[in-house]
């Protein structure tokens, strides 16, 4: 065998097993990226279930929740308060599945459940109250642009 024949078989041999590494990287990859998926919505999932644990076992608190959603006024400043830390910790997890969403890093079927969430929470007197006087004001500008422009035209909220 010549050093010509003998080249060219390890120049196949060479590519074959760059063509493998290469399939075998593809596969890596999209595993890694099912499991950081499922990873995100497994978190968002445990924080959703945390936060109705906590609003059902908190003394109180479910009692300020429904109030203050339905008329903020009728409540006390502290409530007013308690309730405005609530909304506040709600919308950070609606503003992390809003970046989630537009990058690309969340299953699609589960943004639409969160859009929805978001309608339920500011289609309430006190929701649409807490939104324009404390929550476009502390949370990322591209989430505020996003529920004044898209969200609350929807459900009929004046901006």
């Amino acid at each position: 065998m010549n050093w010509e024949a003998l080249g060219s078989v390890a120049e196949l041999i060479s590519g074959i097993a760059v063509l493998i590494t290469l399939i075998y990287l593809a596969i890596q990859i999209r595993q890694n990226t099912a499991t950081a998926r499922e990873a995100i919505l497994r978190s968002q999932t445990d924080r959703n279930m945390d936060n109705s644990n906590f609003m059902a076992g908190t003394p109180g608190l479910m009692d300020v929740f429904m109030r203050a959603m339905e008329d903020p006024e009728a409540v006390t400043k502290a409530e007013r308060w308690r309730f405005g830390s609530y909304m506040y910790a709600m919308f950070l997890d609606f503003q992390e599945a809003y970046h989630f969403h537009i990058t690309g890093r969340q299953d699609d079927y589960w943004w639409p459940t969160i859009r929805e969430n978001i309608k339920v929470y500011l289609r309430r007197p006190g929701g649409q109250y807490w939104w324009h006087s404390q929550g476009s004001r502390f949370l990322d500008p591209k989430f505020i642009e996003f529920v004044d422009s898209e969200l609350l035209p929807t459900i009929g909220v004046e901006q």
